[in-house]
């Protein structure tokens, strides 16, 4: 049994995969920022919360001490605080806020809270970064993406002397045979989730153990939401 911390809580996404991983057993925790949302999540779900803006250091270091001491998986989910509208209509401050939103809710937020729960994760543990599923080229999402996965590349040769695996996935993640194999092995791994084939995966280094991909089981609804597959 797998001790997850969840941020991105007080999202649909984030209440999802908190979903899958206590229907594989694991013993999980919710954070996000919106308290209401939160506590409503968690309500449902039956977890605790943890209530944090982790785009904001201050919010961070004040809910340190109420991370769980040891985890084995940490899982960054983005929880835009802009709302979504056809960008030929962006004045020059809404461009300007969607692009400095997207980039604290998908890149600062994981970096930031890596960098205050890392020492937390057990070694074996993993941290999956999730980023939007097939993003407009040349839009905030699509830059954002990119240098997640890059800073995600990086993160996976430091935790790796820890054997630690660091991964990036999108959403519209669909199970193929193999994989539904593969999780079912992985179920009986403490460290792991229910594993699916999915975007964007980094390979960790030789020192950690050698998965394609980290990720949980998303209901089909989320499979089919049109976002389409990068295989």
């Amino acid at each position: 049994m797998a001790e997850v911390l969840v941020t991105g809580g007080d999202t649909e996404f984030g209440r999802t995969i908190a979903a899958g991983f206590l229907d594989a057993g694991h013993n999980v925790v919710i954070a996000g920022a919106r308290r209401e949302d939160l506590e409503l999540a968690a309500k449902q779900l039956d977890v605790e919360s943890i209530v944090f803006d982790n785009t904001d250091p201050s919010s961070l270091e004040n809910a340190r001490a109420l991370f769980p001491h040891h985890l084995d998986t940490l899982v960054n989910v983005p929880a835009p605080l802009f709302e979504a509208k056809d960008p030929r209509a962006f004045t020059l401050t809404d461009l300007a806020t969607a692009w400095r939103n997207a980039l604290e809710a998908t890149v600062v937020s994981a970096v930031l809270t890596v960098q205050i729960v890392g020492d937390h994760l057990r070694s074996g543990g993993s941290i999956i970064n999730v980023v939007p599923a097939s993003p407009r080229e040349g839009s905030a999402e699509a830059a954002v993406k990119a240098a997640l996965g890059d800073w995600t590349a990086g993160q996976a040769t430091y935790f790796g002397t820890r054997g630690i695996t660091v991964n990036v996935i999108a959403p519209a993640c669909r199970p193929t045979p193999a994989t539904t194999a593969s999780a079912a092995r992985r179920r009986r791994s403490p460290t792991s989730s229910p594993g699916w084939r999915c975007s964007s995966p980094h390979r960790p280094p030789a020192t950690s153990p050698d998965r394609r991909c980290t990720s949980v089981a998303v209901p089909s609804p989320l499979w089919d939401n049109g976002l389409g597959s990068e295989e």
